[in-house]
């Protein structure tokens, strides 16, 4: 019985230290999100639905319920939609410089986009295939990466 009790208040103590360390993270409730990522989601991923939203500092971040996560920036921008392996919706992809996705259609035909993010510098793309590609705000290319 005393190994039950001590077991029980190492849990509680390792939760409540490792809680500790992320105090600035908030669970938001999903139909609290900014109107904005609202609109986002319902537009973009009508067939899936947010499982848990952070709000960590200035930005939140989202699981949806089929394991997909995304960030945006504290005005509801997107910033890092991860698919994981499957293809990032093509109504997202609109949302890119034509001319990364011209690229990648012309030099990766069989790849697609599992992730993207997106800052001032330009947008980070990871393609079905394994490679990362950095490019500028302007989407010339900068960097192919494994």
């Amino acid at each position: 019985m005393k190994n039950i009790f001590l077991s029980s208040i190492i849990a509680i103590a390792a939760c409540v230290f490792s809680c500790s360390c992320t105090a600035e993270d908030l669970l938001v409730n999903v139909h609290d999100l900014p109107q904005t990522i609202q609109s986002f989601l319902a537009s973009h991923f009508p067939n899936t639905r947010a499982a848990l939203a952070v709000k960590d500092g200035n930005e939140y971040e989202i699981r949806m319920d089929n394991g997909w996560e995304m960030e945006f920036d504290n005005e509801g921008q997107w910033e890092k939609i991860d698919c994981k392996r499957n293809e990032i919706p093509a109504s997202v992809i609109a949302l890119i410089p034509e001319k990364i996705v011209s690229y990648i259609r012309s030099n990766f035909e069989n790849a697609f986009i599992t992730e993207i993010s997106k800052d001032r510098s330009g947008y980070d793309v990871e393609l079905s295939n394994g490679l990362e590609l950095e490019f500028s705000s302007k989407g010339s290319l900068r960097t192919i990466g494994d």
